[in-house]
């Protein structure tokens, strides 16, 4: 019976101090962490290794005298004091994977986009900081890059932001297959993505710039929608541009800007872009101001046609006399104005004025075809049919008397609704017209199925066509292409008689340019229409 007793004790008390042991072994996890109180933690472990020396200090003890009933209770005491050590400290470790799991978890939000999982601004800041370090300690060079995309709000304001939501889930894979695992990609917000690109020289950084813009430009299909979009990358180097983290960002965002206003692309940054960049700034402040519908003004350009030689018609551009930025010509403000949300009301503008200008004429017995350009917000926007037929119903201006110019790029954003609203403009009997032809992606077998009466042939290709025979070539292709389709082509960017007469042998129909004279104010077109008129034979082509 006392040898029972005892067997039962000793395995009782050599229990407890195993779970002790197994306590200490656990227990080395809280003494390694860095969140948590070291002290406090050394203190129990401590504790720990004080308990193991009195479990193996009893248990000797009980093998050298007999064993009594109270020591059957106290080893009972000692294992189950070893057990609830050890559970004691497993539950404090699982406690505390649990918080560095959440602090972890936590991190990673405020550290990343909670919608593509990229890194967010923050996170791209630090790497930035971390890649200067890497970069001074290599001596080499280091690529700031900021993509911004050009359509993206047309995507939401025609399919919703659930729709835009997914387009950007669909790209950021797509940036990251365009760029090497050590590099970094990051949505910096909105439709705007920032890198980090480490050891590139520049030619390197464009190369990569043009594989980002070509995963950028293929059709994305979002809830059955095809959905094209562009972008436009700035590029800020280390330590050329720029030695802090904020400077470069800043200096990438002015090129950004740089190659979204000359629609190249890419663009390096170059000191005299920063004011351009103050001028955008003034410019986003002044398309929000109320005087700005008393600066803006209408011109008016000529188009020749050379079936006689004679005005066939006017084009409209807009004008921005500016009190203290001067003259603003529209390259440099409709985008800003497409991203400020105002488009609408300067398009609103333009036709109304547009039209009322129209009707003078026609009062005055010289009735005038006009054509007005739309903006790719425009073909976004599903009122503006109705809007265009309202202002018509305040005049006595056919629909049929104006041209609605819209660019090959502007209905690539959205084909399927800018196909829409062009369809209910030509049931009101508007004409339409594609304008900056060769400059997209489009094919003329897709243009066939707009409702447009004519094309003009974007002026990059005959600027230089009496020189570049490859540009010649295109010319002469499009205007039999566009001729066999049904279609009426204008050439603009006539500047010299050798480029209107190269027109002439090809076939063109309609030309307008410097060549016969800049866009002029309304009160000046009459005259110089009725001056053109007497000498209209010497532009007609040879039948």
């Amino acid at each position: 019976m006392m040898l029972n007793l005892q067997i039962s004790a000793l395995l009782l008390v050599t229990l407890g101090a195993l779970f002790l042991m197994q306590a200490l072994v656990t227990a080395r996890f809280l003494l390694n962490d860095e969140y948590g109180h070291p002290r406090g933690w050394k203190i129990l472990f401590g504790f720990i290794i004080l308990f193991l020396f009195s479990y193996v200090g009893y248990g000797v003890m009980l093998t050298a005298r007999p064993i009594e009933t109270i020591d059957l209770v106290i080893a009972a005491v000692f294992f189950g004091g070893g057990l609830f050590v050890v559970m004691v400290v497993r539950m404090s470790v699982r406690t505390v994977q649990y918080v560095h799991h959440m602090r972890a978890l936590e991190r990673h939000h405020a550290l990343h986009d909670s919608l593509t999982s990229l890194p967010n601004r923050r996170l791209m800041m630090e790497r930035i900081d971390q890649a200067i370090v890497a970069a001074q300690s290599r001596q080499k060079p280091l690529a700031i890059l900021i993509l911004d995309l050009n359509r993206f709000k047309e995507v939401n304001d025609t399919l919703g932001h659930h729709c835009g939501d997914q387009l950007l889930m669909a790209l950021s894979p797509r940036l990251l297959s365009a760029i090497s695992a050590t590099d970094v990609v990051a949505r910096l917000g909105g439709d705007e993505f920032g890198f980090v690109l480490e050891d590139v020289s520049v030619d390197q950084v464009c190369n990569i710039c043009k594989r980002i813009l070509e995963v950028v430009d293929q059709p994305f299909v979002i809830d059955g929608h095809g959905v094209s979009i562009g972008g436009s990358v700035g590029i800020a180097m280390y330590p050329e541009h720029g030695d802090e983290p904020q400077l470069l960002m800043q200096h990438a965002d002015v090129a950004m800007y740089e190659a979204k206003r000359h629609g190249q692309g890419y663009a390096v940054y170059e000191p005299e872009q920063d004011q351009y960049s103050l001028n955008r700034l003034r410019i986003v402040t002044s398309l929000r101001d109320r005087a700005l519908f008393d600066q803006l003004a209408l011109y008016y350009q000529p188009k020749i046609s050379l079936q006689d030689g004679r005005v066939c018609g006017l084009e409209a551009l807009l004008r921005w006399h500016h009190p203290t930025l001067r003259e603003v010509y529209p390259d440099n403000f409709i985008p800003v104005a497409e991203r400020a949300g105002v488009m609408r009301q300067i398009t609103h503008w333009v036709l109304r004025n547009t039209v009322n200008q129209m009707e003078q004429w026609q009062n005055a017995g010289y009735p005038q075809h006009v054509a007005v350009n739309l903006s790719v917000r425009n073909l976004a926007d599903e009122t503006l049919p109705q809007e265009i037929r309202q202002i018509l119903d305040d005049y006595s201006v056919a629909p049929s008397a104006i041209t609605l110019e819209v660019t090959e790029s502007s209905m690539m954003a959205n084909p399927r609704l800018a196909q829409e609203i062009l369809n209910k403009l030509n049931a009101l009997g508007f004409l339409t017209s594609i304008d900056d032809f060769g400059s997209g992606y489009s094919s003329l077998a897709y243009l066939k199925k707009l409702p447009a009466t004519e094309i003009k042939i974007d002026k990059s290709f005959v600027l230089n066509m009496t020189h570049d025979e490859s540009d010649a070539v295109i010319v002469h292709s499009t205007i039999a292409l566009a001729h066999n389709m049904g279609y009426r082509v204008v050439a603009e960017g006539v500047e010299n008689a050798e480029t209107l007469e190269l027109l002439q042998v090809l076939g063109c129909d309609v030309v307008q340019g410097f060549y016969f004279s800049k866009a002029m104010p309304a009160e000046q077109v009459l005259a110089w229409v009725q001056a053109h008129n007497l000498n209209h034979l010497r532009y007609a082509r040879a039948i």
